[in-house]
């Protein structure tokens, strides 16, 4: 069974999350539990693929444009195991034909890691950690596996540590030394890169020399499972070959659309005509005429031929978004996963895949010419009869872009527009009473589609002929001092936001362009937190838990009103282009009748932060994935900013410690995230008076928070810590934060007292996850007096677990447990875990697992089992699911289960005469 990314070639793109260390020694990755696993679990060589698979923190292809050239790189301390193990190890691996890399002593001569070295660590499958008693001392073997662990962080090359004699695998996890000699001499970021690549490594799947006794049967161990993963790599990890095209979501073409139909066969005409001087297409039109519905059609046609069996004159067909601001590695990324490349393949990587092939690649929204060389595409035309057909607002642009044939999209003709229209509202608009009316709304759309179709939605339940006659009314009196693009499509468009059910409605749909153009928003994924709570949402529906439920019931809604479409990802969804562009004019500053004005400036092109001035009369500040280095200082109060999100921002680093947040003292939502540049706070964050939601979430150099200024910020009910990961800090030390409904703490080195977490009377949603300073314990009375303190030597938080009992609102929990008993204590929790590691820990009764066996547990989605043995099963695992357990999970993505020595099962195997 393969991870999804493994077992086919597109895999989900965003947010694909960063890693850092995942606790995780040696374990299983399951993806489903279609098959029964117990019989697969029977076989040795592929319980052996699974836990070799399973050395990555998470399944990502190969950076590679072609296989590695070894398949082995051997990383070892130049003293004590060159002339020894290292050499029978490689001489071993060599005689059985598996080709390793195992440095020259010449090549550590001088300071650097040398450029053969650094090429060898790129172009390698597997990597051999040689933990012996010197390897920590070395500076080269520090750098060198620096590097390593990058690869094994951001690519498909796995890595497997072999601890020799005298070397204790957790002694090198917890570092029980000092590393104040190397520190001092090359600086205290270094060092902490070292210890991170030292802990992430020791943790995970090896050899240990105390396991075989000598080490001859070692190498021979190590042997036999390289040669067994690098046969198996190639059964089990190549993906199937990409989908010569894949269906694209689109509106259906009505038969009644004459003109429409005309347009998609001259398309097809040229599309498949070999004359190479038709390599390159355009097709223009204004916005909402239907130039994306066209082009996706045609993809989506030849889609259905090949299906029904029909060749097509194409090996492969791609439709990509340009948009207004393109990003280019995006598009690339998108190319490069439909041709079953490496997502972070280059141009070069990309023209020479599509060199080989006759392709028709589809560039649909493209604003300004868009050069072909940058991306990867080539020049048309060539030999193979390749086509490429391109969508935009301006004919110029076409023509700029080699378009030697171009079709204007003209708006619909009056009887196709009434036809469209009567097809979406319902026939009773053809009654003689509403007809009158109903026409002259549909006048108004001018022809345009997707104003027709909005329009239509927002009216189809309106029955009474006053309300058809005061709608054709206001569309009349709006057009007064409207001219161009505001007249022929936005004036349309808005009404169908003015006919909306409710402000709620509204406000979403204008939140969601705060996002950049084509954006994936995911509700599940807290993109709306900022939402939710900033806009005081939560409090009017008394959860978090509702507010989620609230936003599908009004996605639906947006969805059926066709105000947002479904996104590229899975549960996603985003803004027609158009559809942003009208809420971009309803909140614009020019716009009178909103009294919600936005700043909205996104993307990669934006590189300055808008002047002062612009600041003073927005409600909202959107900038977002900017390359904007430094904010303006401010002459005056913004009295009316409520949200600043200024996420994704690599570039920045310094919030201005003055004539900045003391400006915004109404501001409900600050988001930050992923400034990873940004190293600390100014004082000034105490201003922020009425701020709920603080999102810091991935600032990886942050390294402290102004204390006790967080204390001052009374009305905090979402506070954002995770993947801090230079946050070595206490935190929420005092009473403040009682209001905190959300925290996230996971991959940060934040401690919190004890006896805080129980007094967070209101929380509903904690990420405790792999917390690397947080320690829970299971106190018995004696224990009590025994630890008086909260706090261990090395500046680790120790807390009961008890306190997460007393949190009577929590319906949401991923946290790690390490060295403690799993007994009645954790029954409660269990069903509000969806992320759960267990490290070492000692489960008392089967039934604690099984309390996740609860109907309510359906939001599971992590389970991570290590090292731990069962009280009463034999001092060992044997079975973590009964049969009927994970049919309740429907949201389990990943069980991982490693040093369980004696697992026999990971769900209990159903009756015969059953299968």
């Amino acid at each position: 069974m393969l991870t999804e990314k493994e077992s086919c070639s597109g895999g989900r793109g965003k947010e694909k999350a960063p890693h850092t260390t995942l606790k995780s020694v040696g374990f299983l990755i399951l993806s489903s539990f279609s098959i029964q696993l117990s019989h697969f679990l029977h076989s040795q060589a592929l319980q052996l693929c699974f836990r070799l698979m399973a050395a990555t923190p998470t399944v990502v292809q190969s950076s590679s444009s072609s296989s590695p050239i070894w398949d082995v790189f051997l990383s070892f301390g130049e003293e004590d195991t060159r002339h020894n193990f290292t050499h029978d190890l490689y001489a071993s691996l060599v005689k059985e034909g598996i080709k390793t890399f195992k440095d020259d002593e010449k090549l550590r001569r001088g300071e650097l890691i040398s450029e053969v070295l650094e090429e060898a660590i790129k172009e390698s499958r597997i990597f051999i950690v040689i933990f012996s008693t010197n390897y920590v001392n070395s500076r080269w073997c520090q750098e060198e596996l620096t590097l390593i662990m990058e690869r094994w962080e951001k690519h498909d090359q796995k890595v497997f540590p072999v601890f020799l004699m005298d070397v204790n695998q957790l002694n090198v996890q917890n570092q029980n030394w000092s590393f104040g000699e190397l520190e001092e001499l090359f600086g205290l970021e270094k060092g902490e890169r070292w210890r991170s690549a030292l802990r992430t490594a020791a943790q995970l799947y090896g050899w240990c020399f105390k396991d075989f006794g000598d080490e001859e049967k070692l190498i021979q161990k190590i042997v036999k499972d390289v040669i067994r993963y690098t046969k198996r790599k190639k059964q089990l990890l190549r993906p199937p070959p990409p989908e010569p095209v894949i269906e694209i979501p689109n509106k259906p073409v009505l038969k009644t659309q004459p003109s429409t139909e005309s347009m998609l066969q001259q398309m097809f005409d040229w599309i498949c005509d070999p004359d190479p001087c038709l390599g390159i297409i355009g097709i223009y039109g204004m916005g909402g005429v239907g130039k994306t519905t066209l082009a996706r059609e045609v993809n989506n046609r030849f889609e259905r031929d090949l299906a029904n069996g029909v060749n097509i004159p194409f090996e492969t067909v791609i439709m990509v978004t340009v948009s207004a601001t393109p990003n280019i590695r995006r598009i690339q990324t998108y190319i490069s996963k439909r041709l079953g490349l490496p997502d972070d393949s280059e141009a070069v990587a990309l023209f020479r895949a599509l060199m080989k092939k006759k392709f028709l690649l589809i560039l649909d929204d493209v604003w300004s010419e868009l050069m072909l060389e940058d991306v990867g595409i080539p020049c048309l035309p060539n030999d193979k009869g390749s086509k490429i057909l391109v969508t935009s607002q301006n004919r110029d642009t076409c023509t700029d872009m080699g378009a030697t044939k171009t079709i204007n999209v003209h708006p619909l003709s009056e009887s196709e527009s009434w036809d469209l229209f009567v097809e979406k509202a319902g026939k009773h608009v053809a009654v003689d009473d509403i007809k009158p009316s109903a026409e002259k709304i549909v006048r108004r759309c001018k022809g345009l589609p997707l104003a027709i179709v909005i329009v239509a939605h927002a009216m189809a339940k309106q029955h009474g002929v006053e309300m058809w006659e005061n709608a054709s009314r206001e569309m009349k009196q709006s057009d007064k001092d409207l001219r161009g693009m505001i007249d022929e499509v936005l004036l349309p468009l808005k009404f169908s936001y003015d006919s909306l059910d409710n402000e709620m409605l509204k406000s979403l749909f204008l939140y969601c362009a705060c996002f950049p153009e084509d954006y994936n928003i995911r509700g599940d994924l807290d993109d709306m937190l900022n939402y939710w709570v900033g806009e005081v949402i939560v409090d009017q529906l008394g959860s978090l838990k509702a507010s989620r439920d609230k936003f599908e019931d009004l996605i639906q809604s947006l969805k059926i009103s066709c105000m947002l479409e479904d996104g590229e990802e899975k549960g996603s969804v985003r803004v027609h282009s158009i559809m942003r562009d009208l809420a971009l004019w309803i909140t614009s500053l020019e716009y009178s009748d909103s009294s919600i004005k936005f700043l909205n400036r996104t993307g990669i092109s934006v590189k300055e932060a808008p002047k002062a001035h612009e600041w003073v009369n927005a409600s909202r500040i959107s900038l977002i994935d900017t390359q904007i280095k430094k904010f303006p200082e401010l002459g005056e109060a913004c009295q009316k900013l409520t949200a600043f999100l200024f996420r994704e921002n690599k570039h920045f680093s310094v919030i201005p410690q003055t004539n900045f947040l003391q400006h915004m003292g109404h501001l409900r939502a600050l988001d930050l995230s992923r400034s990873q540049n940004l190293a600390s706070f100014p004082n000034s964050l105490s201003c922020l008076v009425n701020i709920r939601v603080l999102r810091l979430h991935m600032c990886k150099r942050l390294r402290a928070l102004p204390l006790p200024v967080l204390g001052m910020l009374r009305q905090l009910q979402v506070l954002d810590l995770g993947w801090c990961s230079q946050l070595d800090q206490q935190i929420l030390g005092g009473s403040e934060c009682e209001r905190l409904r959300y925290l996230d703490v996971k991959f940060s080195k934040v401690s919190i007292p004890a006896g805080v977490i129980s007094g967070l009377d209101n929380l509903e949603e904690l990420r405790f996850y792999a917390s690397n300073k947080i320690k829970w314990r299971v106190n018995s009375g004696e224990e009590d007096e025994k630890m008086d303190g909260s706090e261990s030597t090395s500046g680790e938080s120790i807390i009961d677990v008890r306190e997460l009992s007393c949190l009577t609102n929590l319906t949401s929990l991923t946290i790690s447990f390490e060295d403690i008993i799993i007994s009645d204590w954790f029954k409660p929790l269990a069903n509000k875990i969806i992320a759960l590691n267990l490290n070492h820990c000692t489960v008392e009764k089967q039934d604690s697992l099984e309390a996740l066996n609860l109907d309510k547990s359906q939001n599971l989605w992590q389970l991570i089992i290590e090292d731990c043995p069962v009280v009463e099963k034999c001092n060992s695992l044997k079975m973590v699911f009964t049969e009927e357990m994970p049919r309740l999970f429907n949201n389990l993505k990943e069980i991982r289960v490693g040093y369980c020595v004696r697992v026999e099962v990971l769900i209990e195997a159903e009756e015969e005469e059953e299968e």
